[in-house]
C-alpha cells in the first residue's frame, strides 16, 4: 500500500509540476489546531497525564515510610494515695511532652508487588488508549476534511449545471419565440431550473453543515481552499491521478490483519487489561502471606502520662516486624474469586475487540479494492457522457434531438462527474481508514493525504 502511494504520489507531482504549492500547511495546519482546540482530545491528555500518577502511587509502596509525631503541653492531676494514716489527696501540675520519629521500611509484602506490575500494566493500557484518541482524532479529521472538500465541489457542480439549465431555457425561449420550439419544451426547461435551483441550496446548506463540523474541531473559521491534484489536460477532470496503480502495490489482506494484531492500541489497551486482571488477582490472594518490616523508633517522652510522671524515657529501637494473617472468615477467597471472574471478563472483551478490529480491517481492505474499480468505471462513465452530451447537443442544433434529452444528456454528466469525485474522496476515505483499523494511522499518513491536494490559487 505505502509503495502504492508513492508512485501514485509521484505520478501527480510529475503532472502538476513543480511549482505546484502543497496543501500541507492546510491540513497539517488544521491537524496542529485541532489538538489545541479540540476539547475530547485535551480531556484524554489530561486523564492519561492524571493516570500514570497511578505507577508513581505503587512505586512509593516499596519506599521507607517516615513518620515525626510531637507532643507538648501541661497537664494536672488530683491524686489520692492510701496510706496508715488514710487517704491523702495532692494536685500535681507539671508540663508533658513527647517526641516519636519511626521509619518503617517494607522488605516483603506480595500485595505491593502486584499492585506495583498491576500500576504498569495499567499506565501501559492508557498510553495506548491516549494513541489510539490521536487515530481518532486524525480520522474524524480527515473525514470532516474529505467531506467538506466534497461539498464544495458539489456546490460548484450544482453551479455548472445551473448555469446549464438556464441557458437551455434561454435556449428554448428564443426557439418558442421563433416558432420552432413549444410551450412544453419552454416549461420542462423552467421545470429543470427550478429543481437545479433548490438541489444548489440543499448543496450549499452541506457544505455550510461541513464548514461548521470542521470549526467545531478545529477552531478555525477559514474556508478550506484545497482541491485535488488534477490532470484536466485530456478533459476528464480526476482520471490524470491514475489511482488503479494503487492496486498492484497493495500489501495483502493478511498483511494488514497481522499488523492490526500486533499494533492496534485498543487491542494493546485489551491486553494489558487483561494483565491488570491477572494482578489484582495476585494482589488478592496476597492476603494469605505475611508482611515483613523493618521498624526503626527513635522516641523521648517526660510525663506523658499519670504512671511516668516525675520520669524521663529516651528510647532506640530497631525491630523486624511480621505479620501472619490467619484466618479472615473467607474474605479473601472471596475477592480472590471475584478477580478471577474479572480476569475472565477481560479475556472475553479482549477477543470481542479482536474480532471487531479483524471486522474493520476486512471491510475497509475490500471497500478499498471495490473503489478502486468503481473509478476505472466513473472514468469511462465521464467520458461516454461527455462524447454523448457532445452528439445531443449537435443534435439539438440541428433539429434531431429535443431539449429534454439535452437536458437529460447533461444531467448524467454532471451525475458521473460527481459520482468520480466521490469515489476518489471515497477511496482516500477507505485507504485512512485501513490505516485507522490495522492501529497504524499516524502524522505521517495524514501527511501523505495532505499531498493528494493543492491549494487553489
Amino acid at each position: 500500500m505505502r509503495v502504492g502511494i508513492s508512485y501514485w504520489l509521484s505520478l501527480a507531482l510529475g503532472l502538476a509540476g513543480l511549482s505546484t504549492l502543497h496543501a500541507q500547511e492546510d491540513l497539517n495546519g488544521l491537524y496542529a489546531l485541532a489538538v489545541s482546540h479540540n476539547a475530547d482530545y485535551r480531556a484524554a491528555l489530561a486523564n492519561t497525564e492524571a493516570e500514570r500518577e497511578e505507577l508513581t502511587k505503587a512505586r512509593a509502596l516499596f519506599f521507607p515510610k517516615v513518620q515525626l509525631g510531637l507532643t507538648k503541653g501541661r497537664g494536672n492531676t488530683d491524686r489520692t494515695t492510701q496510706t496508715t494514716l488514710g487517704a491523702v489527696n495532692s494536685e500535681l501540675d507539671y508540663s508533658l511532652e513527647s517526641y516519636n520519629f519511626s521509619v518503617k521500611q517494607p522488605l516483603f509484602n506480595r500485595e505491593t508487588l502486584a499492585i506495583y506490575s498491576g500500576a504498569k500494566s495499567y499506565v501501559s493500557a492508557q498510553e495506548a488508549l491516549l494513541e489510539q484518541e490521536n487515530a481518532k482524532l486524525i480520522l474524524k479529521l480527515v473525514s470532516i476534511y474529505l467531506e467538506t472538500l466534497y461539498a464544495q465541489d458539489r456546490v460548484n457542480v450544482q453551479q455548472r449545471k445551473l448555469e446549464a439549465v438556464g441557458q437551455q431555457l434561454r435556449q428554448a425561449e428564443q426557439r418558442y419565440s421563433r416558432g420552432s420550439g413549444t410551450v412544453v419544451e419552454v416549461s420542462e426547461a423552467q421545470s429543470n431550473l427550478d429543481v437545479a435551483k433548490v438541489e444548489q441550496i440543499q448543496a450549499s446548506n452541506d457544505w455550510l453543515s461541513n464548514q461548521q463540523s470542521l470549526q467545531i474541531l478545529t477552531g478555525s473559521t477559514h474556508a478550506l481552499s484545497a482541491e485535488l491534484m488534477l490532470d484536466t489536460s485530456n478533459g476528464l477532470g480526476m482520471s490524470g491521478l491514475s489511482l488503479s496503480r494503487l492496486s498492484p502495490a497493495m500489501q495483502s489482506l493478511d498483511h494488514w490483519l497481522a499488523l492490526a494484531r500486533q499494533q492496534h492500541p485498543e487491542l494493546a489497551a485489551a491486553y494489558q487489561n487483561v494483565e491488570v486482571a491477572k494482578k489484582d488477582i495476585e494482589k488478592k490472594q496476597a492476603g494469605h502471606y505475611p508482611t515483613l518490616d523493618l521498624v526503626g523508633v527513635r522516641s523521648y517522652s517526660q510525663n506523658d502520662s499519670n504512671n511516668t510522671l516525675g520520669s524521663r524515657f529516651d528510647t532506640t529501637t530497631i525491630a523486624l516486624q511480621m505479620n501472619v494473617p490467619l484466618f479472615a472468615g473467607g474474605y479473601v477467597n472471596a475477592n480472590v474469586r471475584q478477580s478471577a471472574s474479572r480476569l475472565t471478563a477481560s479475556e472475553e472483551s479482549m477477543t470481542a475487540k479482536s474480532r471487531e478490529i479483524e471486522f474493520n480491517v476486512r471491510k475497509y481492505y475490500q471497500s478499498l479494492q471495490a473503489q478502486q474499480q468503481s473509478i476505472s468505471a466513473y472514468q469511462q462513465a465521464v467520458q461516454s457522457a461527455s462524447v454523448a452530451l457532445d452528439g445531443t447537443q449537435k443534435g439539438f442544433l440541428a433539429g434531431f434531438k429535443t431539449n429534454h434529452e439535452v437536458l437529460d444528456a447533461q444531467q448524467k454528466l454532471f451525475t458521473n462527474q460527481l459520482s468520480l469525485t466521490k469515489a476518489y474522496y471515497s477511496l482516500i476515505s477507505d485507504w485512512v481508514n485501513l490505516q485507522f483499523s490495522s492501529g497504524v494511522l499516524s502524522l505521517e499518513a495524514l501527511n501523505r493525504v495532505s499531498q493528494l491536494f493543492v491549494l487553489k490559487k
